[in-house]
């Protein structure tokens, strides 16, 4: 799978050093295409450049974007000067317009993580970048603006030492497979979508599960691991689950398998129920970010939760964030507090 990493700030924040840097390692690179367009646009006698034409620019842009996005083929790491994401931030300082369509191209490109730098302590212009030190920083601030907006698994980039700077990126693109990262929340579901409103998420469709765990004598559970299967739809789920490795999230092995309902049927009668719910589940996903989900949960017996779900604990922390949510969390999972109401409430 091909994974696209971000680099991103305001004009002096050392990204083309960077790039240079990790091409120098081997990594495929994409060159910032604004800084393409106006060398070849400055050889034109009525160029198209942004101190002049900020909207025709931002277009054209968009565009090669686009278009320099698509030659890129097969499975590997990929790291971008700049994204479609930039343009709106650009756009926005210089108070136009770019159509919504941007937003689809955004959605669709289908980035990993964004690293946003901070600016370096000396700033320079030059003949492609011309903001004074003041609109340089303005800019720097909205890009970040925009990349949360969007939902975007956003890293900040101290400014450090370059060789300091590659090892943090380079840390960070080493994302596990396999896992499932997430973190619940017990809070009313009204308070959540009045502040998800402040976001570019998408609503993809709502899930009705029936959920049941199977165990053994009580020895899955003890060594933290889960056998399940829930009908999600008429689809058949068999789901395992390894141990936790980190207290205060939920982040562990996961692996999902589509099963036939006959083998569904076969295997609940076969194997020992430990613990059965159902719940119904709401989800958004935010245009930045197709590996994160925000859910809105209910559960008849338990009421209603939020559950965030992404590709990085980071990720989860900053939807946690943006929502509102850390005074909220729980450490418990839903079958042990369905466990713990069948306890306290016994039929």
């Amino acid at each position: 799978m091909m994974e696209k990493y971000i680099l991103t700030g305001g004009p002096g924040t050392g990204k083309t050093t960077l790039l240079s840097h990790l091409s120098m390692k081997g990594f495929t690179t994409l060159p910032e295409v604004a800084r393409q367009i106006i060398a070849e646009e400055q050889e034109k006698e009525t160029g198209i450049l942004p101190w002049t034409n900020l909207a025709l620019f931002q277009e054209l842009v968009v565009k090669r974007q686009v278009e320099q996005e698509k030659k890129i083929i097969g499975n590997q790491k990929i790291f971008l000067d700049r994204s479609l994401a930039d343009p709106l931030a650009f756009a926005e300082v210089g108070k136009i317009e770019i159509g919504p369509y941007l937003y689809d191209l955004i959605e669709q490109a289908d980035y990993t993580r964004v690293f946003y730098l901070e600016q370096l302590p000396f700033y320079a212009q030059d003949s492609e970048r011309k903001e004074d030190v003041g609109l340089a920083r303005k800019i720097h601030e909205q890009l970040y603006s925009v990349y949360d907006r969007l939902g975007f698994d956003i890293v900040t980039v101290p400014a450090i030492g370059i060789e300091e700077r590659l090892e943090l990126i380079l840390k960070e693109t080493r994302l596990e497979k396999n896992r499932e990262i997430e973190r619940k929340y017990r809070v009313e579901h009204s308070q959540v979508k009045e502040m998800l409103g402040r976001y570019a998420v998408k609503y993809t469709g709502t899930d009705n599960e029936e959920n049941t765990l199977y165990d053994f004598h009580g020895i899955l559970k003890s060594l933290d691991c889960v056998f399940r299967i829930r009908e999600n739809d008429n689809e058949n789920i068999l789901t395992l689950k390894g141990p936790n490795k980190n207290p205060s999230f939920t982040n562990k092995p996961e692996y999902n398998f589509s099963i036939p309902k006959p083998v569904s049927i076969a295997l609940d009668a076969i194997l020992p129920a430990s613990v059965s719910y159902s719940k119904r589940r709401e989800n958004y996903r935010p245009l930045g970010d197709a590996r994160c989900t925000i859910s809105l949960d209910y559960l008849p017996q338990l009421g209603q939760f939020v559950e965030i779900e992404a590709a990085s604990e980071n990720q989860v922390l900053l939807w946690e964030k943006r929502l509102g949510l850390s005074e909220y969390a729980i450490n418990k999972s839903y079958p042990a507090l369905v466990r713990e109401h069948e306890i306290t409430n016994p039929r």
